[in-house]
Order: C-alpha cells, then structure tokens, then sequence
C-alpha cells in the first residue's frame, strides 16, 4: 500500500513538473514571438521612414552640376558641345544615383540583419 501510494505520488511530481515546464516552456515561446514582432514593426516603421525621405523632394540636393534653363523651342538641334555638356551632367547624375541607392540597400540589409 505505501509503495503504491510513493509511486502514485512520484508519478504525480513528475506529471506536474511537465505541466509546469510546458507552462514556462510557452511563456518562454511566446516573449521570443512578441520579441520578434516588436522587431519587426520597429524595421517595418524605418523602412517607411526611408522611403517616405526617397519620396521627398531635398531641401538642398548635394549636385556638383548646375542646371541650365530649359530652351523653349523642343524642335532646336544641340550642338555637339552641348550634347557633351549634358551628357557628362546624366553620366554624374547616375552616378550619384547608384552611390545613394547602394547606400540604401546597405542600410536595408543592416536593418534586416538585426
């Protein structure tokens, strides 16, 4: 009688301790989610950040070029100089382009990393 009764009380400790292990086990799980969402709102939030700054025209663009007026006559046949002008002002307009776009994809990946 008092060995089945030890047993039964064993068997019930051990019952128990598992019930309380999952228990914390769960809690355990479910702070590492709210982590991971709380993250993830936070990249979701700078992401939005980042592009509404692309999305904005800049108070003072950092161009080395300055920008000549538009002709007004669209039919007006630029001179070889002049085609040259403005394509080196394009070529260092992409440039500038791809550095602040690798900027951003550095910073993106940065973010995601975390």
């Amino acid at each position: 009688m008092f060995k089945r009764l030890l047993f039964a009380g064993v068997l019930g400790i051990i019952i128990w301790s598992g019930i309380l292990a999952n228990t914390a086990l769960s809690q355990q799980v479910d702070s590492r989610v709210n982590n991971l969402e709380a993250d993830l709102r936070r990249i979701n939030l700078r992401l939005n950040q980042i592009e509404l700054q692309l999305n904005q025209p800049r108070q003072s663009p950092p161009s080395r070029t300055t920008l000549t007026p538009r002709q007004p006559t669209g039919s007006r046949k630029l001179s070889q100089s002049e085609r040259d002008t403005m394509f080196e002002r394009l070529s260092t307009l992409v440039v500038e382009l791809k550095q602040q776009v690798n900027q951003l994809e550095a910073r993106v990946s940065k973010l995601e990393s975390r």
